[in-house]
């Protein structure tokens, strides 16, 4: 009995021991996961939990021709027997390319040393070719709205001088789909019988490529042409141009793609260094 008495006494000293050991954590640290497919890359990294919240990046990468949006507020942590949602707005995967958002819940999560995130709200858009027939647009203008297809086009400002023209429309977007608008697909015809493409956006803060929108959103696209030559003839203030739209307005039908769930994990070593 003796024995057995001093067996259970040095079993609950250990327990206490270790219970004392337990470590106490300002911030858990989580190892990086990497998920995907031949078509989809996702990577979560910097993932981290305080006593004010979690959060990590996550980055995706489109190995495909078409569009990627991701809307987080359709995935879902799954975190110490509770479901929490994110807030995060969507993000746009253009083709051949990569994006990332900042997953983050507010909480104290710096004792939970694993969870998992559901990736829900991935869909794909066929990046379309082929556009909505829209007439070509006089300059100077003749009209300040016209509509194309589930686009309505209104005349922001324009600037038509001899050094250059700077052409600005609000696109609003009614449709039920998804509206791709290819801005850089415009030209101008001048009296020369030539096209002249649209000048692409220069300067730290300009965004080229596609614009996508949702339906009710709209967005400010600005087209330019620098000083032509060609003298008289072809002085920008002085002559009749003709936009042409050329595919310009398209729409795509999102395809929702599988969910799939990632666990993050525990990074013990990091924790140690960093999170004490």
């Amino acid at each position: 009995m003796k024995k057995f008495l001093l067996a259970v006494t040095a079993i609950t000293m250990l327990q206490t021991v270790n219970a004392q050991k337990e470590t106490k954590y300002a911030k858990i640290y989580y190892k990086d996961v990497k998920a995907g497919n031949s078509d989809i890359e996702i990577i979560v990294d910097n993932a981290v939990s305080t006593d004010a919240e979690t959060k990590f990046k996550l980055k995706i990468v489109n190995k495909t021709k078409d569009f990627l949006l991701y809307k987080p507020e359709e995935s879902k942590f799954l975190i110490d027997g509770k479901e929490v949602k994110p807030t995060e707005k969507m993000k746009v995967i253009e083709p051949f390319s990569d994006n990332f958002v900042t997953v983050n819940i507010k909480g104290s999560y710096n004792t939970i040393k694993s969870y998992s995130y559901l990736i829900d709200g991935l869909y794909k858009v066929p990046a379309s070719e082929k556009g909505i027939p829209t007439p070509d647009y006089m300059l100077p203008v003749n009209k300040n709205e016209f509509k194309t297809g589930d686009y309505v086009v209104k005349l922001d400002k324009l600037s038509k001088e001899s050094d250059g023209t700077t052409l600005k429309l609000e696109v609003l977007y009614t449709g039920e789909k998804l509206g791709i608008i290819y801005p850089e697909r415009t030209g101008v015809l001048m009296p020369d019988g030539k096209e002249y493409a649209t000048l692409k956006p220069s300067g730290l803060l300009a965004k080229s490529g596609p614009v996508l929108l949702q339906k009710g959103e709209k967005e400010t696209v600005t087209f330019k042409w620098d000083r032509m030559e060609g003298g008289r003839a072809m002085d920008m203030q002085k002559v009749d141009m003709l936009v042409k739209f050329n595919e310009m307005f398209t729409e795509g039908v999102p395809e929702k793609l599988n969910s799939e769930t990632i666990k993050l994990e525990f990074d013990e070593t990091t924790s140690n260094a960093k999170g004490k």
